[in-house]
């Protein structure tokens, strides 16, 4: 028999081809879903990073006692709103 004749009936290396086929195939249907949903998790990043820009974070508990009065009296505030509202 000749080498390529042996080589072509031979069968060890048929199950690294296949899985170098199913590899590949799992690696092109991930890049097709992260081109897909790659607009929508920018513009929800987005959105996130917006949303937490105008969060303070404090750093001493003097800052911190401030911001607890800050909120004592805006609480108060909107429960007179509300007392007079009704």
């Amino acid at each position: 028999m000749t080498c390529v004749a042996q080589f072509w009936n031979e069968e060890n290396g048929s199950a690294t081809v296949e899985w170098v086929v199913m590899t590949a195939a799992s690696v092109a249907m991930g890049l097709a879903v992260m081109s897909y949903v790659s607009e929508g998790v920018e513009n929800l990043s987005n959105d996130v990073r917006s949303a937490l820009s105008g969060f303070e974070i404090m750093t001493s508990f003097d800052q911190w006692d401030d911001f607890r009065a800050q909120q004592a009296a805006e609480a108060a505030a909107a429960a007179s709103e509300d007392a007079e509202s009704q």
